[in-house]
């Protein structure tokens, strides 16, 4: 499996417990977060990672080695993927409290999508290595994460299939 570098360059803005109030303060307002209570909260905060990215900026393409799951504090990320004719649609514009590389973070499988900022924009990074950290060490907090993931992808795939469907 090829390094996930996506993040090599970028601006760490806090990281962990250190920076704990700053990422719960953002944590908190996010659909990912909101089953857990606020001990399980703060455990969460020492496994995450901010970082500041510049506007216009690519942060990933379709096909790049995926290792964190990356949720929107600020700004705004267009979500992009290639067609069969290679040309590059724009699926959706994805904004605070929305949640991108779930399902790699789950499957060890390449990024689906491209994305890119539009603006400045603030992220928080769960890797993959600290969310199985967390599934061994805070298996209540790993179940109730795994459980929204699920519930994230579960409403993609219900509301693709009905535009399929709309298509047909």
């Amino acid at each position: 499996m090829r390094y996930d570098n996506s993040l090599d360059q970028r601006e760490l803005v806090g990281l962990g417990a250190a920076f704990k109030d700053v990422i719960r303060e953002h944590l908190v307002a996010i659909p990912l977060a909101e089953e857990l209570e606020p001990a399980e909260l703060d455990v969460l905060t020492g496994y995450v990672r901010v970082y500041q990215l510049p506007g216009n900026d690519l942060l990933f393409n379709e096909g790049d080695p995926a290792g964190y799951l990356g949720i929107v504090l600020r700004g705004r990320l267009r979500v992009s993927k290639r067609n069969l004719a290679g040309d590059a649609r724009e699926l959706y514009v994805m904004g605070p409290g929305k949640v991108f590389g779930e399902m790699a973070i789950l499957d060890q499988e390449a990024r689906s999508a491209t994305l890119a900022t539009l603006e400045p924009t603030q992220i928080a990074v769960l890797s993959r290595d600290n969310f199985y950290r967390i599934c061994s060490e805070r298996p209540v907090i790993g179940v109730k994460l795994l459980l929204k993931i699920s519930r994230i992808l579960s409403q993609r795939l219900r509301r693709i299939s009905g535009q399929f469907v709309d298509k047909l």
